[in-house]
C-alpha cells in the first residue's frame, strides 16, 4: 500500500502519541482487494481513554490548524472531521455504519508499512461496514471484498 508522505507523516504522529485508530475506506479495502481511486484517508477513531486529546496533540504537532486540532478534540460520536482537500483529505471518524467502532479497533489487525505500523479494519468488519454504507461503490468494494474472503477460507 502506497501512501502520500502527509498521509505517512499523520499515521507517524498517531504512533507517537499512541493514538487508538483503524483505517478504513477506500485505502483499507486496497490493502485487502485491489487498489482503487480515492478522494480521501478514513480514520475511525475511539473517542475513550482520553484518545481524542491524543488525536488532538498528534494533528497539532503535525501542523494542523488550531481549528481542526479544537474540533477533533471535542468531536461527536457522530461528527466527522476533515483535514485537508481532495485527493489529499483526512477524515477523521469516530463512528462507520455497521460496526461498533470500540469492538472494530479491537479486532483491526496491525500493517506493516516502510517505518510504520498502521491499523486496518479486520476484513469481515470492512465488509459489514461497506455492506452498511450501501453506495454504489460500496457494493462494489464489498463484491471484491467478498472475493478475497471467499479465496482465504479455501
Amino acid at each position: 500500500m502506497d501512501l502520500h508522505p502527509d498521509f505517512s507523516d499523520l499515521l507517524a504522529e498517531f504512533g507517537r502519541f499512541a493514538v487508538r485508530y483503524a483505517l478504513l475506506g477506500g485505502y483499507a479495502v486496497g490493502y485487502y482487494s485491489k487498489a482503487r481511486a480515492t478522494k480521501d484517508l478514513d480514520l475511525l477513531i475511539s473517542g475513550v481513554d482520553g484518545n481524542l486529546d491524543r488525536v488532538a496533540s498528534a494533528l497539532a504537532a503535525f501542523g494542523a490548524p488550531a481549528a481542526i486540532v479544537e474540533a477533533a478534540r471535542t468531536m461527536g460520536p457522530s461528527e466527522i472531521v476533515y483535514l485537508g482537500q481532495p485527493p489529499l483529505r483526512i477524515d477523521l471518524l469516530r463512528s462507520a455504519d455497521g460496526i461498533d467502532t470500540e469492538a472494530a479497533l479491537d479486532r483491526a489487525p496491525v500493517i506493516e508499512l516502510p517505518h510504520l505500523q498502521v491499523p486496518v479494519l479486520a476484513l469481515d468488519d470492512l465488509i459489514e461496514n461497506k455492506r452498511a454504507a450501501g453506495r454504489p461503490q460500496d457494493r462494489a468494494d464489498v463484491a471484491a471484498l467478498e472475493r478475497v474472503r471467499t479465496r482465504s477460507e479455501t
